[in-house]
């Protein structure tokens, strides 16, 4: 199978999921995909890291997946969408056309973004970012309201967007500075399962304020774990 064709699905399945389901976090897509078809949310939630992240941790999906991610789309299976797929004929045009329009694109963009760049303040007024799985981005402020990840545009914070990230935690994770401060806030969802973000301040998806990592958080919900240094498994 062909791994560009593989990311193509990939992002297609997701798409699709976007039309049908409210929210549009990974979780919440993978969940529903997961519903309405014979893969698992797991699964799911790796392909999205691998080929909508660009994180590139977890390998391709199995062929029988990517059969599966082929039917959730309407298709019999991965032979039956590379057959039907549609192309577009290129021309001798195409190409010539293609990188004057990205040059174009280009320097538009980078005469709008280099105008309005303020990098000693916290804000700048003609920019904008999104939510994006698990980190601010930096999107257009004309995509407002939404952006392409389903998410809400905001104006810029130059902190948020450098310091505000949602991350995996395990038994090795530093939860608190040396004098005791907490170094992780943390969300517990409707499923009961546990976000953890490196700065306080809202939910970036549901506004929710989010809560400072306490010891009973860590000794209930991270595996073979304590807070206190000397606890920590070698």
């Amino acid at each position: 199978m062909d791994e560009k064709y593989i990311a193509e699905i990939v992002r297609k399945v997701f798409e699709k999921a976007k039309t049908e389901h409210a929210s549009h976090s990974r979780f919440a897509l993978s969940s529903h995909i997961s519903d309405h078809s014979d893969l698992s949310s797991k699964t799911l939630e790796r392909a999205y890291d691998r080929y909508i992240n660009k994180k590139k941790k977890y390998g391709a999906p199995q062929a029988e997946s990517v059969d599966l991610c082929c039917k959730y789309l309407g298709y019999d299976n991965y032979a039956d969408y590379i057959k039907k797929r549609k192309t577009v004929p290129a021309t001798k045009w195409t190409i010539p056309i293609l990188v004057v329009v990205s040059l174009v694109l280009a320097i538009v963009m980078g005469i709008r973004y280099g105008n309005n760049s303020n990098p000693t303040g916290e804000k700048a007024e003609n920019q904008c970012m999104a939510w994006a799985d698990s980190l601010y981005v930096e999107v257009p402020c004309t995509s407002k309201p939404y952006s392409s990840f389903g998410t809400k545009v905001e104006p810029m914070d130059i902190t948020k967007l450098k310091h505000f990230k949602k991350v995996e935690v395990n038994m090795a994770t530093q939860f608190f500075s040396e004098d005791d401060k907490p170094l992780l806030w943390y969300h517990k969802n409707k499923e009961g399962e546990i976000e953890y973000f490196t700065a306080p301040g809202l939910h970036p998806t549901n506004d929710e304020t989010l809560r400072k990592i306490t010891p009973y958080i860590i000794q209930t919900y991270v595996p073979v774990h304590s807070y206190k240094k000397d606890s920590f498994l070698e």
